[in-house]
């Protein structure tokens, strides 16, 4: 098994038991995105991942044959987070509400 780097989910106060994402970035440079609905159960989507520069990170979906043909250059930032549940600090995409095709912020997901 791959040593991870990090793994976040939907940040508490979200819609986590209804719908929620997992991200988990591996060491190898790979990683999934793990999306679960209670209307269309669990979907896992594979990426591969590196750091094009400070706060910025280049996704590329994959699937089972090859390389899909874009990139995605993704600018992330840790910000506050207020919720019914607190605040927290979450990992988002700058200018949006959630993370790359997740609705949500992330929150670290601690070990």
């Amino acid at each position: 098994m791959t040593e991870l780097v990090g793994r976040w989910r939907s940040a508490n106060g979200t819609a986590g038991v209804l719908f929620g994402d997992e991200v988990v970035f591996s060491a190898d440079g790979t990683g999934e995105l793990r999306h679960h609905s209670a209307l269309h159960g669990e979907d896992t989507l594979t990426f591969r991942w590196r750091m094009e520069g400070e706060a910025v990170l280049r996704l590329r979906l994959i699937d089972d044959e090859e390389d899909q043909d874009e990139d995605d250059l993704v600018a992330v930032e840790f910000r506050a987070h207020d919720s019914d549940a607190g605040r927290h600090v979450v990992l988002a995409e700058v200018g949006r509400d959630g993370f790359w095709l997740c609705l949500d912020p992330l929150e670290r997901v601690r070990s």
